[in-house]
């Protein structure tokens, strides 16, 4: 019989990071021969208000989850749903947990303990950001992208200096705001000022000048690894993030000055950076990702 696993997340598709993340698991699981039931909130009940959208979804989702062997749940907020069946749950952290007290204070940091505490009660927990996992003694599962979907698209044949992200603070679009109008290059903003598909996004990653990434805080964006697919060089701030992978970025404070210096280095590191990308994102491609989940999946059952 195969094996049945359930995605929970409040998105899946679509341009958000985890939603894409959930998109490709579930591709790759189907791929695999494992059985995929997505609980989303297109098709699980919830009340949509801020404050309300995660206790009520969760409770939504508790009926949606009741005959899988994993319930792999893909925001922390859903963490509660770990005490239906303890062993059998695992929770993946796409940003990470000081993610919530940036962007909501002491209320973040309470929550976020709520949600840590809950956690424990899962068989396992995952990060795709590998400084986070070993900090917190989680397993490290990365990111992942369609190596081969990308391969695909044609490239829109406009030059333009890059932005993709949601209206958050954490992504810090204002920056990037003031970098572009100094610099005075033609740009796109995808997320703010416009909404397009994410082939769409792809397609201007293939002939851009750079995406550049202004992010108070990220775990291991999906961004990053479509411009390296794209052959799109990224400029993105030192954080724990990004650090990593210097050799295939170019690296700025969070200040206009650090990021128009590192918009002139484009033109010697451009080579460089790109090549480094390409190549480092073969490890990142869904295939190879879901393997791993499927292992953990495994050793999850087997000690349950």
């Amino acid at each position: 019989m195969a094996l049945k696993v359930a995605l929970v997340n409040f998105t899946s598709g679509g341009v958000s990071g985890s939603g894409r993340h959930v998109a490709l698991l579930r591709k790759g699981l189907v791929e695999s021969g494992v059985a995929v039931n997505i609980v989303d909130s297109k098709n699980t009940w919830h009340l949509n208000f801020p404050m309300l959208r995660a206790p009520s979804f969760t409770l939504g989702s508790l009926a949606r989850t009741s005959g899988a062997d994993i319930i792999h749940l893909h925001n922390p907020k859903l963490a509660g749903i770990t005490l239906t069946k303890p062993s059998r749950c695992i929770v993946t952290v796409h940003g990470g947990m000081i993610e919530f007290s940036l962007k909501y204070g002491a209320l973040g940091r309470a929550s976020a303990k709520a949600m840590l505490t809950l956690m424990r009660f899962a068989g396992a927990v995952t990060s795709v950001m590998k400084s986070e996992a070993e900090r917190n003694g989680w397993v490290w599962i990365p990111n992942m992208t369609d190596l081969d979907a990308i391969r695909e698209i044609e490239p829109a044949g406009e030059a333009a200096i890059l932005f993709v992200g949601r209206n958050d603070p954490v992504k810090n679009y204002p920056l990037f705001r003031r970098v572009v109008k100094r610099l005075g290059r033609r740009y796109r903003a995808f997320g703010i000022e416009e909404v397009v598909s994410w082939e769409r996004v792809i397609s201007y990653m293939k002939s851009a000048e750079a995406l550049m990434i202004t992010s108070i805080w990220e775990g291991m964006p999906s961004v990053l690894l479509e411009a390296w697919a794209s052959g799109c060089p990224v400029i993105a701030p030192k954080i724990p993030a990004f650090t990593p992978f210097k050799e295939a970025l170019i690296l700025a404070d969070h200040d206009p000055d650090s990021y128009i210096r590192a918009y002139q280095q484009l033109e010697t590191l451009r080579d460089s950076v790109t090549a480094r990308g390409l190549e480092l994102v073969k490890r990142f491609d869904y295939r190879v990702v879901t393997k791993q989940y499927i292992d953990l999946y495994e050793r999850v059952l087997t000690l349950s």
